[in-house]
C-alpha cells in the first residue's frame, strides 16, 4: 500500500502550472503587441518618411518567434489545439480508448523531442551571429523553439502518466484540465 501524496505537493504543481501559464499567455502577449507596434509604425513610416524603422524588422522576427513558440505551448497546455477527436470521443471511458490516448501522447513525445532537438541545434548553430543593424544575438529568436518543446513535453509527460494511471484505475481520461 502506498501512502498518500503530500498535501503540499499537488498545490505545489498547481501553483507552478498556474505560473507557467501566466508565464505562457503574458509572453506570448507582450511579444504580439511589440509585433503589432512595430509593423503598424513601419507601414505609417512608409507613407509619411519622418525617420527611418530599418532596426525595427529584427525586433519583429524575435517577437514573432516568441509569440508563435509561447503561444503554441499555452495552446498545447490547455488542449486547445485544433484536433481530430472523433474516434476518442467515440471511444471515452473505455480501454481501448485511454490506450489510443496513451499511444498519441506518445507518438507526440517523439514529435516534441525531435523539434526540441532540431529547435536546440539550430540555437547552437546561430550562436555568435549577430543581427546586422541592432546587433542583437541571433540565438535569441531562435532559443524560442526548444524552450517551447521542453514545456510542451513536459506536459505530455504529465498527461502520459495520468493517462497510464487513469488507466490503472479505470476512469475517463478527458477531465477538462490542463496536463
Amino acid at each position: 500500500m502506498t501512502p498518500p501524496p503530500s498535501p503540499a505537493s499537488p498545490g505545489r504543481w498547481a501553483r507552478a502550472d498556474r505560473g507557467l501559464a501566466a508565464l505562457l499567455r503574458w509572453g506570448s502577449l507582450i511579444s504580439f503587441v511589440a509585433l503589432l507596434l512595430l509593423v503598424t509604425g513601419e507601414i505609417l513610416v512608409r507613407f509619411v518618411p519622418v525617420f527611418s524603422l530599418g532596426w525595427a524588422d529584427e525586433i519583429v522576427e524575435v517577437s514573432f518567434a516568441w509569440m508563435v513558440f509561447l503561444g503554441t505551448a499555452a495552446l498545447w497546455r490547455g488542449r486547445e489545439h485544433i484536433t481530430i477527436d472523433f474516434i476518442l470521443q467515440g471511444l471515452a471511458d473505455s480501454r481501448l480508448g485511454r490506450a489510443l490516448e496513451l499511444l498519441l501522447g506518445l507518438l507526440a513525445l517523439v514529435f516534441l523531442s525531435i523539434f526540441t532537438w532540431e529547435g536546440w541545434l539550430l540555437t547552437v548553430q546561430a550562436v555568435g551571429n549577430r543581427t546586422p543593424i541592432l546587433e542583437l544575438p541571433k540565438p535569441l529568436g531562435y532559443v524560442a523553439l526548444p524552450v517551447s518543446g521542453i514545456v510542451m513535453i513536459g506536459y505530455t509527460l504529465h498527461r502520459c502518466a495520468r493517462a497510464i494511471r487513469l488507466g490503472r484505475q479505470g476512469a475517463g481520461l478527458r477531465s477538462g484540465q490542463p496536463g
